[in-house]
C-alpha cells in the first residue's frame, strides 16, 4: 500500500510543479497588482507542500493496518465534507445564509470532527455570530435571508 501512496504522491508533486511553472510563465504580478498566475501559483504551492507532507508520512508509517483504517476514515471525512459543502450551496437560498452556516458547522463539528454536542453548538453559534458581525454588520454585505428572514 505504501508503494501506491508514494506513486500517487509523486504524481501530485509533479502536478504541483507543472502548475507552478505555468503560473510563473503566465505572470504572477504582485499582491497589490495581481497577474493571472498569482492564484494558480498559490494553489500549486499548497498542492506541493501537502504532497511533500504526505510523502514524508509514507516513510514514517509503522502499522499498515492502522494506516489503512486512518486513510479510510480520512477518505470518508473528505467525501462527507465535500457533499455537505454542496448541500450548503443548495440550502443557502431557501434557508438563508446564517441558518445554513449554523447547520453546516454543526454537521462538520459533530459528525466529521467528532466534537461533543455542547462544544459543537457553542462553536457553531459563535462562528455564525462572528460571520454576521463581520460581514453583515461591519461590511454591510447582504446574504440570502431564506424562509426564516435572517
Amino acid at each position: 500500500m505504501t508503494k501506491y501512496d508514494r506513486m500517487s504522491t509523486l504524481f501530485f508533486i509533479g502536478l504541483a510543479i507543472a502548475i507552478i511553472v505555468e503560473s510563473i510563465r503566465m505572470g504572477r504580478g504582485s499582491l497589490s497588482n495581481p497577474g493571472p498566475g498569482l492564484i494558480p501559483l498559490g494553489s500549486g504551492l499548497v498542492i506541493g507542500i501537502l504532497s511533500l507532507i504526505v510523502l514524508v508520512g509514507t516513510f514514517r508509517s509503522s502499522s499498515k493496518e492502522g494506516l489503512r483504517d486512518k486513510a479510510m476514515k480520512l477518505s470518508w471525512n473528505i467525501i462527507s465534507t465535500l457533499i455537505s459543502m454542496v448541500a450548503f450551496g443548495f440550502l443557502v437560498n431557501p434557508l438563508g445564509f446564517y441558518t445554513a452556516t449554523f447547520l453546516w458547522l454543526g454537521f462538520v463539528c459533530r459528525w466529521i470532527a467528532g466534537m461533543e454536542w455542547k462544544a459543537t453548538i457553542i462553536l457553531a453559534v459563535l462562528a455564525t455570530l462572528s460571520t454576521w458581525l463581520l460581514f453583515g454588520y461591519f461590511l454591510e454585505i447582504r446574504f440570502p435571508r431564506g424562509i426564516m428572514g435572517f
